[in-house]
This record gives structure tokens, C-alpha cells and sequence, in this order.
């Protein structure tokens, strides 16, 4: 069942300590796909606010609109109707090469398979998304450096994506999502292929950059400790916001929200 409006307001407050900056702002955010006479909604109405350097996950049921929110989040896709609002910038009314300008600069991506370049060494890998944005040479491979080495992979430099571990992937397309030093990070389902131990390390690894970069990361998740992690929790079900909680609110052993009944 929704929350109400006032009690939702309420939790769209950024958690105690962050700052009040909002980086990320949806408001009624609807997308239908029609193929010939027949309609698909799979947004209805999503609101959310997103403020700067948080850890924000989100969850839902399959078919429940969370991966098309992510898409309407990373500037992949454009709402049929409502505003999508990155850094105060309203990303609908932005022509292909600024919006592909936003993307490059402003998001990082980690995808839930990787998405690496297997005939790339790590370090071609990372200073790729560098060359799109006008840094090359000498500069973008130092910057690849220090980044692969703030993720642990100082000693893979020159291996390629099949030479490294699902881990060992895993960090480097964390180091490739921070090539060119965004304000936000968003990782689809970043624990889904790892094992129990690995995973745990990647969720400590994106909360430090939260911590020390203040990097705003945006986590689609079903994974318990990412959300034990978290600073907020938004569930996303119909297409719509629904509910809104921190991990404090939530009972991890049984599931269910503290104070207003079953979070899924």
C-alpha cells in the first residue's frame, strides 16, 4: 500500500548529515510504449529526489518499472511526460550531443555484465571513456592508473577482461564508471554475479567512494547488504514510488519494514 503524501515528503529528506543539494530530481515521470494500437505503461507517475553524494538503492518486482526508472535516471531514455532533473538540469530539453555530453561527464555506469571490452587490456578499458571526453595521452593513462589502483587492480593494468576474475571485472568497471570523475555512479544489480565474499567487498568499495568522493550512487538491488549500506531505500512497484525507507526502518531478519508492514 502507498504511503501518503506528506508521510512521503517526509521521506524523501535526505538522510541526517548529507547535504540538502538535490543532484537528481524526478517528478511524475511516466513512460508508455506503444507498439501499433496497444499501450505498455511502464512508469506511471514515478517521484523521487536524489541529493548529493547519498547511497541510494532501488528495488522492486520484475516488470515493477525499476529498470526503465534507471534508464530515465542515467539519461538513456526520455519520459513520455513528467521532467527528469540531473543538477538542476532538465534532461529532456537537452539535443543528442548535450545529452550525450551529460552522460559522458556527469554518470557512471556499471553494468550488471560488465560490459568490458575483451580485446582492451584494463588499463585501454578505463582511459576509453577518457578519449570521448577530450582527455587522451599521457594524462589519461596516469588517471587510469591511479584509478585502477584505488580499486585494488594496480597489479592488472595489462591484463585483459578475461585474464581477470568476475571480481576482479567487477572492480574494473567501477574504475572505468569513474574515468571521468562523475558526480554520479549508477550500478545495475553491481553483486548480482558474484560470489558471497567478493560481493561484499564490491558494496564496501562503493560506500567508500560515497564516503571519500562524495559520489552519489544510484544501486538497482535486491541484495540486502547493498541496502544495509544504504541511506535510503526507495521500492518501486506499478511504476510508481511506493515507499521510502533507511536502513534503520528495516528489520533485515524478517523483511518488513518497522513501521509500515512488509517491504516486499
Amino acid at each position: 500500500m502507498a504511503v501518503g503524501r506528506s508521510e512521503l515528503d517526509a521521506l524523501l529528506a535526505p538522510a541526517e548529515g548529507q547535504s540538502r543539494r538535490s543532484i537528481i530530481r524526478a517528478v511524475d515521470v511516466r513512460k508508455v510504449y506503444r507498439a501499433g494500437a496497444q499501450e505498455t505503461a511502464a512508469l506511471s507517475g514515478a517521484t523521487l529526489n536524489i541529493y548529493e553524494a547519498e547511497y541510494v538503492s532501488i528495488m522492486g518486482p520484475s516488470g515493477s518499472g525499476k529498470t526503465t526508472l534507471f534508464n530515465m535516471i542515467g539519461g538513456l531514455r526520455k519520459p513520455t511526460s513528467g521532467k527528469v532533473y540531473i543538477d538542476q538540469v532538465d534532461i529532456a530539453q537537452l539535443d543528442t550531443n548535450e545529452l550525450a555530453w551529460l552522460r559522458c561527464r556527469k554518470i557512471g555506469y556499471i553494468f550488471q555484465t560488465y560490459n568490458l571490452l575483451g580485446v582492451m587490456t584494463a588499463l585501454e578499458n578505463v582511459m576509453l571513456p577518457m578519449s570521448f571526453a577530450g582527455l587522451d595521452g599521457e594524462r589519461a593513462r596516469e588517471k587510469a592508473i591511479d584509478l585502477l589502483k584505488l580499486v585494488g587492480l594496480g597489479h592488472r593494468i595489462l591484463h585483459k577482461p578475461d585474464e581477470l576474475s568476475g571480481g576482479q571485472q567487477q572492480r574494473l568497471a567501477i574504475a572505468r564508471a569513474l574515468a571521468n570523475s562523475p558526480q554520479i555512479v549508477l550500478a545495475d544489480e553491481p553483486t548480482a554475479n558474484l560470489d558471497t565474499k567478493t560481493g561484499a567487498d564490491m558494496i564496501d568499495l562503493l560506500a567508500w567512494l560515497r564516503a571519500e568522493l562524495r559520489v552519489t550512487i544510484v544501486a538497482a538491488t535486491h541484495d540486502l547488504r547493498t541496502l544495509q549500506k544504504s541511506d535510503r531505500i526507495f521500492w518501486i512497484e506499478d511504476g510508481r514510488i511506493v515507499r521510502v525507507a533507511r536502513p534503520e526502518e528495516i528489520d533485515f531478519h524478517s523483511g518488513r519494514l518497522k513501521t509500515d508492514g512488509a517491504l516486499q
